[in-house]
């Protein structure tokens, strides 16, 4: 395979059995259609290409090869259904920032639009037809117009955006907002704010083109392993909230995806309160160091949407098969009958080169021990 481009007519087709098999069990939670068992997520990006002997940057260079390497992982491991394609730095190059292309990881920003305060005040939230405009909805875009041309019924619309301070630290140098926190408060403020504003436009493009949107957003940075409570209330929750509720009150939406990565020990009960569609996914990561419990998730948020229970990423990269799978089967026995559904997967991405033993692994241990039994 070495580095040429792989077209759609190198693959081969996908079992047509399988993803009708596969559909019906990643639909059960939305749509309380019976289903044999728990569907599994192990957030299948980069590590796709690993299987195809590619590298990550590879991956992230060419969006739609990108999406056939993972559709077919998602076939190979027998796991959701759905094409994905994103990374942690969007949104930088719209708005002026210097993207430095990497080997074995994603795109990483180098140089970001805002230095100052002043920069914050002048700073100008792109509208929905800049955006679409811009690189990082073209590039998306190009995965997500593969996946439903070739992949129809693995599409999601899915528009990646962490939460307003992971779109706040690609616009301005994390060290800079994290001292603005202490003397200038209300500058994060502001910039959360236009983080936000550009949330909801950003969510109208992937709307209005496709007819639907799934939002990822969340709290990553604003986690107690970097932030108080008080910061993650005043600078993730609440900016968040705003945004997906006018996500959805311009009918952006239906699906609300709150990926609450690291320590969320402090904070995690507040989520309790945000806005949620019926199509709402809440994952949390750890609690302290620990993996969050699946049985402590579903107890605050299992009669309000469908709960996403992890495995330790790490685990899943450095432990044993037989680590990886006493693990989850820990966690779905505590949330396979949760009232509003469950999806066992990973705590954060599927590391690149994680042993694909690991994987299967998460996946027997759903086949083993996630049967529903409340159907």
């Amino acid at each position: 395979m070495g580095d040429q481009i792989m077209p759609a007519k190198d693959y081969a087709p996908i079992d047509q059995n399988w993803l009708e098999d596969a559909g019906s069990l990643w639909t059960t939670p939305w749509v309380d259609k019976p289903s044999e068992r728990v569907i599994v997520d192990p957030i299948i990006l980069s590590h796709a290409a690993s299987l195809f002997r590619k590298n990550a940057g590879y991956f992230y260079q060419n969006p739609d090869e990108a999406i056939r390497m993972v559709c077919h992982a998602c076939e190979l491991y027998d796991v959701t259904p759905v094409g994905h394609y994103l990374y942690a730095d969007y949104w930088g190059q719209d708005y002026g920032a210097e993207i430095k292309v990497q080997t074995n990881s994603p795109p990483g920003i180098t140089k970001r639009p805002i230095k100052t305060a002043e920069d914050v005040d002048s700073f100008e939230v792109l509208s929905t037809e800049e955006l679409v405009k811009g690189p990082t909805l073209t590039t998306h875009y190009k995965a997500l117009d593969t996946c439903l041309e070739e992949f129809p019924h693995m599409f999601a619309p899915i528009t990646q955006l962490g939460g307003t301070m992971e779109v706040a630290t690609n616009w301005a140098a994390i060290e800079d907002v994290f001292m603005w926190m202490i003397t200038e408060p209300e500058l994060v403020d502001k910039l959360c704010v236009k983080a936000g504003d550009h949330m909801v436009n950003a969510c109208k493009a992937t709307s209005e083109r496709y007819g639907a949107n799934v939002m990822i957003t969340g709290s990553v940075i604003a986690s107690g392993d970097l932030m108080d409570t008080e910061q993650i209330k005043r600078f993730g929750f609440q900016p968040v909230s705003r945004a997906v509720r006018k996500v959805l009150n311009a009918g952006a939406g239906p699906g609300v995806y709150y990926h609450l990565c690291g320590n969320h020990t402090d904070d995690f009960q507040m989520w309790k309160n945000a806005p949620m569609s019926p199509f709402t996914i809440v994952q949390i990561g750890y609690d302290g160091q620990n993996i969050f419990p699946t049985s402590k998730l579903v107890e605050h948020f299992g009669d309000r949407c469908t709960c996403f229970g992890t495995v330790d990423t790490k685990l899943v990269d450095r432990g044993t098969p037989a680590q990886v799978y006493e693990q989850a089967k820990e966690q779905v026995l505590a949330g396979k009958d949760s009232p509003r559904g469950f999806i066992l997967g990973t705590a954060c991405e599927c590391p690149t080169n994680a042993p694909p033993v690991n994987v299967h692994a998460l996946v027997k241990a759903a086949k083993d021990h996630g049967k529903y039994e409340k159907f």
